[in-house]
């Protein structure tokens, strides 16, 4: 025979369930953290100790995960797909969690690692999904897209579905799907490059590993665009060219640093290193580039005529060795 005590706590456990969704107090909203791979820990709001999750557990505003060399984990805030799965060597913390299934506030902070986030859900006007890093903030609509940050605070954003908004101090930049975004602490946002892997956005920004080789010590014209038809600003030893920072889509003209800004320079015996990942892409028309960013230019020549892009050439031109 079952007593009265033991219905009486089933009913409260029954009216408690309900209740896991919803923090103590202000409406906040907790979450499930489950463990896809051991070696995931909880450090609650406004404690100092680590605990240890083996399956699953419920997070609020305030507790940080982590995750140590082979952990994994998924964090749902919502059943429907509302959620961020956070890689191996990753601290992540929740900021804000509030509302309810139809309109919400979500404000979280990657402080180290990878995560990738997925909303399948638009949010409407009074909702928000917002991701803090160290160096830049987030903020997402309906969209899926993975976060990079680095220990030195280096943040980078991959888009893959929907568009993020990028911002910092410098300024901000929607990054729409199969693009990306990088920023250093304290620096402006870089450019919004293609991308698809976190590799190839570093290639894309960084640059690969280049050597190019010329008969009889030749020195290669830089050019302030990629063509015959722009300026040049002076000359450059192959050998002290290391890396290019882009080429054009049909190939030939390579992007370099030069002289405190950029170059392009025409070559058909580029050697780039095998483990690059993929340069950047840059339209045939492109340029010219910014030449007040140089620091000293080889020769005189007349920019006035450059100042806007110029338009696409009806022909290539032809490769003269230039």
């Amino acid at each position: 025979m079952i007593r009265k005590s033991h219905v009486l706590l089933l009913a409260l456990c029954l009216l408690l369930i309900p209740s896991l969704s919803m923090a103590q107090s202000g409406g906040e909203l907790a979450a499930t953290l489950e463990v896809l791979a051991p070696g995931v820990e909880v450090q609650r709001v406004n404690t100092v100790n680590w605990i240890a999750v083996n399956v699953e557990a419920i997070v609020g505003v305030g507790d940080t995960i982590r995750t140590d060399d082979t952990g994994r984990a998924r964090i749902t805030f919502f059943a429907d797909g509302v959620e961020t799965e956070l890689l191996p060597n990753t601290e992540y913390r929740i900021e804000q969690f509030r509302g309810s299934e139809e309109s919400f506030n979500i404000s979280v902070e990657v402080v180290i690692g990878q995560t990738v986030q997925r909303l399948s859900r638009l949010l409407d006007a009074n909702s928000s999904y917002d991701v803090s890093t160290p160096g830049m903030a987030l903020a997402a609509r309906g969209t899926a897209f993975a976060i990079r940050v680095e220990p030195t605070g280096r943040s980078a954003m991959l888009v893959s579905e929907g568009t993020v908004n990028a911002a910092n101090e410098s300024g901000e930049a929607d990054v729409p799907p199969e693009y990306g975004i990088r920023a250093e602490v304290g620096q402006p946002l870089s450019d919004v490059v293609r991308a698809s892997t976190f590799d190839e956005l570093d290639a894309a920004l960084d640059g690969c590993t280049v050597s190019i080789s010329t008969q009889d010590d030749v020195r290669l014209n830089v050019r302030i665009g990629p063509g015959l038809d722009f300026p040049r600003v002076g000359t450059i030893d192959p050998a002290e060219i290391t890396t290019f920072i882009g080429v054009v889509e049909s190939g030939g003209w390579y992007r370099i640093e030069f002289n405190g800004g950029f170059g392009w320079v025409l070559s058909s015996t580029a050697d780039i290193d095998s483990g690059c990942a993929g340069l950047r892409q840059f339209p045939d028309d492109y340029g010219p580039e910014d030449v007040s960013l140089y620091t000293t230019i080889g020769e005189e020549i007349d920019l006035s005529d450059w100042a806007v892009t110029p338009e696409p050439e009806a022909t290539e031109a032809p490769d003269d060795g230039s």
